[in-house]
């Protein structure tokens, strides 16, 4: 499955779930490209516009993890990913793509 593919399945899945997707550049001295958090009692994905598009899917996975998405449908390869115990930091295993920062 695509980059773009990938992106857009995680995209749905998380508006499935009522998580509001953010873009919005975060502090440098946070060391984070984006993450889930809650604010007056609505839950947002904050997800750096900046980031490199296999770290956004990076960000968009760890956040579906972290939520209820037994009950969604979601493909197979991503469904594969989110019960993968590798995943973390492994770019490869997500988009076939080498980590150029690395």
């Amino acid at each position: 499955m695509e980059l773009a593919l990938q992106l857009d399945a995680l995209e749905r899945a998380l508006t499935r779930l009522a998580i509001r997707l953010v873009e919005e550049e975060l502090p440098e001295e946070a060391h984070v490209d984006g993450g889930l958090c809650t604010v007056q009692g609505e839950t947002l994905l904050y997800v750096s516009p900046s980031a490199p598009p296999w770290r956004r899917a990076e960000v968009l996975l760890d956040a579906l993890r972290r939520l209820p998405h037994q009950s969604i449908w979601l493909p197979p390869e991503i469904r594969q990913l989110l019960s993968s115990e590798d995943f973390c930091g492994k770019p490869l295993r997500l988009l076939g793509l080498k980590n150029e920062e690395a």
